[in-house]
């Protein structure tokens, strides 16, 4: 019985899920892996982005929300704590580490005299301008092989979410990781 090694492709991977349990069906599981597989490479290059930048992933992910909410490029404590899925406590700490690192700032929020937003500081967006140029060119670079005047890229972002409509409907909303406001699109 052959061993699988640790760097196995995601079909070698299918492949030995189909030997041993042939009484399912594996007609999405290479697929699924091979999203997976890409899905870690993709994490693994924006954390290497967030280490050049001296900065912990979660913080870009954050600095990513402010840059994309557009001017004044700010949020709410509780617009942060749920785009974190975390307590409120939590996303304070977070958003005091940013304001310490000086890539974000505190600001009155107009709408309500008591509280305060996150805003992006000049120097957050020099450094989440740097990163999400780098992930764009990044990930352009990596559809080289795609014919784009034939509309395959088009079509890939078409099959995409028809898988990730197909997840969304067997994963409860309260246990989503991606769940996504009403709002906007995290």
């Amino acid at each position: 019985n052959e061993t699988l090694p640790p760097t196995a492709s995601p079909e070698a991977i299918a492949a030995a899920w189909r030997r041993e349990r042939p009484d399912l069906d594996h007609a999405g599981l290479a697929i699924t892996l091979r999203i997976r597989s890409l899905a870690m490479l993709i994490d693994r290059y924006i954390a290497e982005l967030a280490d050049e930048l001296e900065l912990d992933l979660k913080d870009l992910m954050l600095l990513f929300a402010l840059r994309r909410s557009g001017e004044p490029y700010c949020m709410r404590p509780t617009d942060v704590f749920r785009l974190l899925k975390v307590t409120s406590g939590a996303a304070t700490y977070r958003a005091d580490k940013l304001v310490e690192r000086g890539v974000a700032n505190r600001i009155p929020d107009p709408k309500d005299r008591r509280g305060q937003l996150i805003q992006l500081s000049e120097e957050g967006m020099r450094l989440v301008d740097i990163a999400i140029t780098r992930l764009a060119e990044s990930s352009t670079k990596c559809l080289a092989l795609f014919d784009a005047d034939s509309g395959q890229v088009d079509e890939l972002g078409q099959l995409l979410r028809s898988l990730e409509t197909g997840w969304l409907q067997i994963t409860p909303s309260q246990d989503n990781p991606l769940a996504r406001s009403s709002e906007s699109d995290q």
